[in-house]
């Protein structure tokens, strides 16, 4: 695959395939199994890998506009692709060479979805400290997590999990395991039963590994400040756009079908007030992709400089988050305030109920008042808002 091939392709899987069994997805809250058997087979997996391991290297400005390409059929099919990417950004950035070389040639022929168990019972969604510890084994370290949400993890090839460098280090002194098959073990210990994103089941699971030494990255704040948060931030604001171009495509072609049959009913009159709604809407969409495409270039530029560590980028990608989040419910609920009692329905050609429990995740995944509370922090120390 070439890299300017890699949006036209997530474009092509998403009508072809995610499009089809998004509904079915839903509704039985199942993986998206078509969706991810087709991203393996066209190598859109890999799609970030560079050429040495052979990728076509795509930018994170690419991989985001695959991932809204998806989410604009099915946000399950798409929050899976986003999720792995932020797993394949760290290994790429932060993984010893021994690491990459068995990683990522695999990634690139679709054999390998990876996941993550960053969370942890206990934690209460606190990403930066972790309870459970890496012991020495033989070869390498042993892990035993139990983690609040595994991504997708039963259908992972493997999973990225973090945990406290040593039985003795402090719950901050973070590392990131690379767990893999044989030793992998994950034993659900809950049900993911929720309100929407259903198909990218996400139970509880206690994680067991055996990791060798070569499979760890040990500074994990390194990663979280260079890698997790921005590509965390660009990718699942995609995500989140893909659902808000969807609610404005059906609130457009709801607007058009009034505004023809008014023209049939009176030739002379104006557009119909949900044309002036629409136009509204028009406005919150392009800030949506104005900020999220800013904040993709911005990481692009920015993820092999020092200023990718300071406070004021860490600020602007939490910025991206939280106006991507409150953004896309905004669309939603005005796209179907617009299409009225069709917008209401489940199953009908306009209804936006998939989107619109889809899109209440956004505020909680990494839940908003935490970024806040993270920005009000480092503005006592920064010069510069």
């Amino acid at each position: 695959m070439e890299r300017q091939d890699v949006v036209a392709g997530a474009r092509r899987v998403a009508e072809r395939v995610a499009g089809r069994w998004a509904d079915e997805v839903d509704d039985e809250a199942r993986f998206p199994r078509e969706t991810i058997a087709e991203l393996r087979s066209t190598g859109l997996l890999g799609a970030m890998v560079p050429s040495p391991w052979g990728g076509p290297g795509a930018s994170m400005e690419e991989v985001s506009g695959a991932v809204a390409a998806l989410s604009e059929q099915c946000a399950s099919s798409g929050l899976v692709y986003a999720m792995h990417q932020i797993q394949v950004a760290s290994v790429l950035r932060h993984a010893t060479a021994a690491a990459r070389d068995q990683l990522l040639p695999p990634i690139v022929r679709g054999d390998l979805l990876l996941a993550n168990a960053n969370s942890e019972v206990g934690l209460g969604g606190e990403r930066r400290s972790s309870i459970c510890a890496l012991t020495p084994a033989p070869g390498g370290f042993h892990i035993d997590k139990q983690a609040s949400t595994v991504s997708y993890g039963e259908y992972a090839d493997g999973v990225l999990a973090t945990a406290r460098k040593s039985p003795d280090s402090p719950a901050h002194e973070q590392v990131m395991a690379i767990c893999l098959p044989p030793t992998l073990e994950l034993e659900p210990t809950g049900d993911w039963d929720t309100l929407g994103l259903r198909g990218t089941c996400s139970r509880p699971c206690r994680l067991v590994a055996d990791i060798p030494a070569a499979m760890v990255i040990d500074d994990y704040a390194s990663v979280f400040t260079r890698t997790s948060l921005p590509a965390s931030a660009v990718l699942l604001s995609s995500v989140w756009l893909g659902i808000a171009e969807a609610a404005a495509k059906r609130a457009h072609a709801s607007v058009r079908a009034s505004g023809r049959a008014a023209r049939s009913a009176s030739p002379s009159g104006g557009p119909p007030t949900s044309a002036l709604r629409l136009a509204e809407l028009g406005v919150l969409l392009h800030q949506l992709r104005e900020v999220l495409a800013g904040g993709a270039r911005s990481y692009d530029c920015l993820k092999d400089t020092p200023d990718v560590e300071t406070l004021q980028f860490s600020s602007r990608m939490d910025n991206l988050k939280l106006s991507s989040s409150t953004l896309v419910l905004s669309v939603v609920q005005g796209a179907m305030a617009i299409c009225g009692l069709t917008g209401y329905r489940n199953h009908s050609p306009a209804s936006m109920a998939r989107l619109y429990r889809d899109a209440a995740a956004a505020p909680l995944m990494v839940n908003n008042d935490r970024a806040l509370q993270a920005m009000a922090q480092t503005l006592l120390i920064r010069k510069v808002l």
